[in-house]
């Protein structure tokens, strides 16, 4: 046998046992860290995702640099922006498909996705139109309103009002008692059961501190039903026309329709956790509508056209509101960067899967962004923040 061939033999080998240990390792990786093999695979992805990027004719560049920043610094491939202009043009961008990567349909203006936390908005808006019409007070007591037959064991409760369930100072406080609103296969007791806040005790005195608080806005949810006379979701679908949006709420189900969600940067849920939770009651008012950004952008701007922009308000206590997420407000918190004039105000939304925020903007404008999938760091979401406030202001700079 000749030199030469032996070589090519050897090459051979070598080459074999580079593919065996290629495969070996691999499967070792993907078999004990599945997460970050797919978490390492969105970089060979992303010039795809990257390229995937369409705007309507017009839309303003810094759409585009927020969709490209969406992709790369919260590394979500499926996401909808849109942008509506003080002076009522309607602008939008999309990247990603519906049906996974590289998927046969694309993300659109219409496509689907719940909405998460952004539903709050709604709720909010529904509790300031009571107040407008004077079914309820901002100051009234919620045990004036809520059909609770026992006294509190917690007396602290009499004091909470509708003003601290709107702005998250009621006294629950997530980090240091379980929320009985995301306790996996089990059903809630608000707003089925609502005598049992009779026996729940505060995490803190009411109207001193601010606790973000899913229960709280479940307690809101209940108080609508209550004034009403109507189920959350038939109270708001007569109010607001939601239907005429093409927005529904989810149940456990995922819609037809509805998106593909990228779970890759969670650690522990996947599409399993939609049947875990109550929609059907619980998370209607918190976060259990669904539809497209455009949709959303038109019916915050018709709230803020009838209701007189009643959901940019807030109480005159002070508050942080040069921080992100510093000051809450009714329905969305305000933010001014510290030596400017320009205030936006602003809500985030997350469940797993998903991660939205919602501005809306002192010159008029409103502005949406909806990810399929939750941000690789959180941390990472208010700097994201603080470049779209320096680029909304620059474009009202250029513009207005």
């Amino acid at each position: 046998m000749s030199t030469k061939s032996m070589k090519l033999q050897k090459k051979d080998v070598l080459i074999l046992l580079l593919l065996i240990i290629l495969l070996v390792v691999g499967t070792y990786w993907w078999t004990n860290y599945p997460l970050k093999v797919e978490r390492a695979w969105y970089w060979v992805q992303y010039p795809l995702i990257k390229r995937s990027i369409h705007c309507s004719d017009q839309a303003p560049s810094f759409m585009h640099e927020i969709m490209l920043d969406t992709i790369k610094q919260q590394k979500t491939m499926s996401n909808q922006v849109a942008y509506l202009s003080p002076n009522g043009q309607l602008h939008h961008c999309e990247s990603g498909w519906e049906d996974g990567f590289m998927g046969e349909r694309k993300i659109t203006d219409h496509s689907r996705f719940l909405y998460a936390s952004l539903t709050k908005v709604v709720t909010s808006a529904m509790i300031l139109d009571l107040i407008d019409q004077e079914k309820i007070h901002l100051d009234q007591p919620i045990l004036e309103i809520l059909p609770v037959p026992e006294p509190p064991q917690d007396p602290r409760i009499e004091q909470i009002t509708v003003e601290m369930l709107l702005q998250h100072s009621a006294g629950f406080d997530r980090q240091k008692t379980l929320t009985p609103m995301m306790n996996m296969g089990q059903k809630p007791w608000c707003p089925t059961q609502l005598n049992e806040l009779a026996n729940v005790k505060l995490d803190f005195e009411p109207n001193t501190q601010f606790k973000y608080s899913n229960l709280g806005y479940c307690l809101l949810g209940a108080i609508i039903e209550e004034v009403t006379g109507l189920s959350y979701r038939t109270a708001v679908e007569q109010k607001y026309q939601l239907s005429s949006y093409q927005m529904k709420f989810i149940n456990n189900d995922f819609l037809p329709d509805e998106i593909q969600y990228d779970y890759r940067n969670e650690n522990f849920y996947t599409e399993f956790w939609r049947s875990e939770f109550d929609f059907k009651d619980s998370l209607s008012a918190v976060g259990g509508l669904s539809g497209s950004a455009t949709q959303l952008l038109r019916l915050i701007k018709k709230i803020l056209d009838q209701q007189n922009a009643n959901i940019l308000q807030h109480s005159k206590i002070p508050c942080a509101n040069h921080i992100w997420d510093g000051c809450y407000g009714y329905a969305m918190d305000p933010y001014q960067a510290t030596g400017q004039t320009f205030t936006v105000y602003h809500r985030s939304g997350y469940f797993p899967g998903v991660g939205h925020d919602l501005f809306v903007d002192d010159r008029g404008g409103v502005l949406v962004i909806l990810r399929g999938a939750t941000t690789a760091k959180h941390i990472s979401l208010n700097a994201s923040r603080e470049q779209i406030y320096k680029q909304l202001l620059k474009y009202y700079k250029t513009k207005l």
